[in-house]
C-alpha cells in the first residue's frame, strides 16, 4: 500500500469513476515502483462498478498518462491479471522521481511508522471539517481501521457535515458504495 500515492491521487481533479479507480490502484501499489496487480474483478467489486467500466476506466487512465499497463500471460499462454504501474511523476508534476516521490523501507522506518498513522487520520480528518472529540470517540469504539475505511467514504460523498455522516458509516457496519480504504 502506497499512502504518499493515495494522497497525491486525492489531489487531481478527475471524474469520479476514474478517481476512485486510481485511488484502488494507488493504494494497491509498492511504495518504491509504484506497481501493482490487482484483477479487474477486484477492482470492479471495490469500486462498485462492472469490469467492463473499469476497463474504460483503465484504458482513459492510461491515455491521460496517470497510469502505464503491462499485459501479462501465463506459462501456457492463458492471460493473467495486468501489471499498472501509477506514475508519481504524472502525479507530481515533476518530470523525474525524486526521494520525495518514495519511502525507503528498514527496520526503523518500520518501527517509526506504526504511531503516524493515527496522525494521518487526524490529518484527514481535520482537512475535511470533522471534529476532534468525535474521532476520538470512534477510534475508541470502532478501531483505527474501521474508521480509516469510514473516512474514506466520508472523502467521496463530501457531506456537509462530515461528523454525522462517519457515525452513520460506522453505525451502519455497511460499507458505501464506491470506495473502500
Amino acid at each position: 500500500m502506497s499512502i504518499s500515492r493515495v494522497h497525491k491521487v486525492l489531489d487531481i481533479e478527475l471524474p469520479t469513476s476514474e478517481k476512485i479507480i486510481l485511488i484502488l490502484l494507488a493504494d494497491n501499489a509498492n511504495d518504491e515502483s509504484g506497481e501493482c496487480w490487482p484483477s479487474q474483478g477486484y477492482l470492479a467489486k471495490r469500486s462498485g462498478m462492472s469490469r467492463q467500466n473499469v476497463n474504460l476506466v483503465i484504458n482513459k487512465l492510461q491515455e491521460k498518462g496517470h497510469i502505464k499497463i503491462e499485459h501479462r500471460y501465463k506459462e501456457s499462454g492463458g492471460k493473467r491479471s495486468n501489471m499498472y504501474t501509477v506514475l508519481p511523476c504524472h502525479l507530481t508534476g515533476h518530470t523525474h522521481v525524486t526521494s520525495d516521490d518514495i519511502e525507503s523501507v528498514n527496520k526503523e522506518s518500520i518501527q517509526k511508522a506504526e504511531p503516524k498513522v493515527p496522525y494521518d487520520i487526524w490529518n484527514i480528518w481535520f482537512e475535511i471539517g470533522g471534529t476532534r472529540p468525535l474521532l476520538g470517540r470512534a477510534i475508541k469504539k470502532y478501531g483505527e481501521s474501521e474508521v480509516a475505511q469510514a473516512i474514506g467514504s466520508v472523502l467521496l460523498k463530501n457531506p456537509a457535515v462530515p461528523d454525522q455522516y462517519l457515525m452513520g458509516v460506522l453505525k451502519s457496519g455497511k460499507k458505501k458504495r464506491g470506495f473502500v480504504a
